[in-house]
């Protein structure tokens, strides 16, 4: 499968099958969601992310707390979700839904998982995800990444 071996490699793998165009990103003005059920997690990518780059983040840890950062607005500018989350609903499931959504079925979704065989790899794309992220995942992939599904 094509990927695969960047994702070994590299800890991440970039699908651009939605056109993005080129821009400039202002970290200061960006805010991501967080999507991840591990607190620990949760915060290393929150410091990561605001602390290292000045983007603005939302967290959630469960669907729930998903739905309602998603009410606050502005939207966020980007996503980053874990696949397995508590409740039942895996973060594929929720992609799923992010992307049959009329107001946010655009927004850019980068997966971030333990769970990073070819399968997964795959239905994850097939899903719409516009990057894969493996964990553990070196933070500077994981700004490589979200600097690439944001056009920048």
């Amino acid at each position: 499968m094509v990927g695969v071996k960047s994702l070994e490699k590299h800890s991440y793998f970039v699908n651009m099958t939605r056109p993005r165009p080129k821009r400039i990103v202002d970290p200061a003005k960006t805010t991501v969601l967080l999507v991840e059920d591990d607190s620990t997690t949760r915060n290393i990518l929150n410091f990561i992310l605001t602390r290292g780059e000045g983007y603005l983040t939302r967290q959630a840890g469960d669907v729930k707390t998903f739905v309602a950062a998603l009410q606050v607005k502005p939207l966020p500018n980007v996503v980053i979700l874990d696949v397995e989350l508590p409740g039942g609903v895996s973060g594929f499931k929720i992609l799923q839904k992010i992307r049959a959504h009329p107001i946010i079925k655009d927004m850019p979704v980068i997966i971030f998982s333990g769970h990073s065989g070819p399968q997964e790899l795959q239905q994850g794309l097939a899903l719409g995800a516009d990057a894969y992220l493996s964990k553990p995942a070196r933070a500077e992939a994981i700004i490589a990444a979200l600097k690439a599904v944001l056009g920048g």
